[in-house]
């Protein structure tokens, strides 16, 4: 009775304290931490103090040590300052570049399985998962030191008074348990979170991986885009340079015109100019996939999938069963309902008071808001799913409409040939002919590319997702 007395007067207070511990699980962006890190230089080659050491003409050389000062500077006038086989020394371990190997033949799933086991990303995902099993222990060890006080008041409590030791105050020692939040309250929050934080520690881990996975596919993509965007450059280049040929011999015998040389000259450097810029975008996205996958990033990669083999292989799966895939297992959702759960907690713990009090009200609102905010976010993943869908039809259409565009443009160059061999059309028409071949080519390519990013998109939505949620 002494415990039931102390609980109705404290309950109001305590309430402020338990709602704390509410989840908010819709969350669904992440956070990114990062520590900073001091570079410390030890076996110091040379040390000064309150001086300088100052050099001219001449360079100061270091193997294999650092050069340590205090209170004063390192100044060399028309010299360098050499460290030879180790450029940055940290605790005496240098920091290592990736070296370049012999030429690598990678897959996208190969790509897949390094990111997902190797590399920063992984790594710190692996960070992540440990983090999430502890603290699902320490909820559970948070249960177990409620259960353990709350056990010991109620063995007070059957004592008789006359019979406690001295100094021995069971309310007193009941009210600051309840400070301490040895609740019943809290107890059933803290186990609830810390089953809901045991069974979805897997499901935040392959968010992650699911978000590794999705980076590694974009990059892996652009290649393939770049890689098809300079193919198709250089074969525009040979086809000007045919085409400047054949104008230089007609030209030569009479036929045509200077005009129509400089023209084709001119169509020969903007060739060139794309060529050049397309093998430029080549070498960055083969240097970013390098620099992702942890590789040196002059690294030689033979790409042996392309962007056609994923885009004919997948079948689309209807927005409906979408729909429903996404909605049983997004962890988004998972948190909102959690949400609910505790919230439902705290309201019972104040179904006691009027229902016109403040305690109970303003308990009884967080409950219907969190149930507003999990219907919100089923609404909204309904619509992102579909809408994906809808995106991905768009997609596949504009592919088959570039290969129409194509085909066309195609055939088009094909008749232009035809009739500039008669002379009935001028050199200017089967350029930009060409020029439109060309359009229609890197058309086709961007267009696949889109359509394979949105398929792996429309993919993922349809699971966990891609972020993982607080725990």
């Amino acid at each position: 009775m002494k415990k039931k007395y102390i609980c109705m007067i404290l309950a109001a207070g305590l309430m402020v304290s338990s709602a704390t511990l509410a989840f908010a699980a819709t969350t669904t962006g992440s956070a990114a931490t990062g520590a900073s890190k001091t570079t410390v230089t030890t076996s110091a080659a040379v040390t000064t103090t309150n001086g300088a050491v100052s050099n001219a003409g001449t360079a100061v050389t270091t193997t294999k040590a650092a050069v340590t000062t205090s209170g004063t500077s390192i100044t060399t006038t028309a010299g360098a300052v050499t460290t030879t086989d180790a450029a940055i020394n940290t605790s005496g371990t240098a920091i290592v570049t990736p070296q370049k190997t012999d030429t690598k033949k990678l897959s996208l799933e190969e790509a897949i399985k390094i990111m997902k086991t190797t590399g920063s990303s992984a790594e710190t995902a692996g960070l992540h998962r440990q983090s999430d099993m502890a603290v699902g222990n320490g909820y559970s060890e948070k249960v177990s030191t409620i259960k353990k006080t709350q056990d010991k008041l109620d063995l007070l409590d059957s004592i008789p008074s006359s019979m406690l030791p001295a100094g021995v105050d069971p309310v007193q020692m009941a009210y600051e348990a309840q400070v301490a939040g040895a609740t019943s309250n809290n107890k059933k929050i803290m186990q609830a979170r810390r089953d809901f934080a045991r069974g979805n520690t897997e499901n935040n881990y392959q968010a992650e991986l699911n978000q590794i996975e999705s980076d590694t596919i974009s990059i892996y993509y652009k290649v393939l885009l770049a890689q098809d965007n300079f193919q198709i450059a250089k074969e525009n280049l040979v086809t000007q340079q045919k085409t400047l040929k054949n104008v230089e011999a007609k030209k030569a015998v009479g036929l045509l015109s200077k005009k129509d040389v400089l023209q084709a000259e001119s169509a020969v450097a903007d060739a060139e100019s794309a060529v050049r810029s397309a093998e430029t975008q080549l070498k960055y996205a083969k240097m970013s996939f390098n620099y992702l996958l942890g590789y040196n990033v002059q690294q030689d990669v033979v790409f042996t999938d392309t962007i056609e083999h994923f885009t004919s292989a997948s079948a689309i799966v209807p927005a409906d069963t979408a729909v429903q895939n996404a909605l049983n297992n997004r962890i988004e959702l998972k948190g909102a309902n959690f949400a609910i759960q505790v919230y439902e907690i705290l309201l019972d713990d104040v179904k006691a008071y009027p229902k016109n009090s403040s305690t109970y009200l303003n308990a009884k609102i967080n409950l219907e808001e969190s149930k507003k905010t999990a219907k919100d976010a089923y609404s909204k993943i309904e619509i992102d799913i579909r809408n994906k869908y809808d995106l991905l039809q768009d997609k596949k259409a504009a592919v088959q409409a570039a290969k129409e565009l194509l085909d066309y443009a195609t055939e088009g160059e094909r008749l232009m040939e035809l009739t500039n061999e008669e002379g009935i059309s001028t050199v200017e028409d089967l350029l930009k002919t060409q020029v439109s071949v060309y359009k229609a080519k890197l058309n086709l390519a961007n267009a696949n590319s889109d359509y394979a990013l949105a398929l792996k998109s429309y993919e993922f939505a349809q699971g966990v997702g891609t972020t993982r949620i607080p725990l």
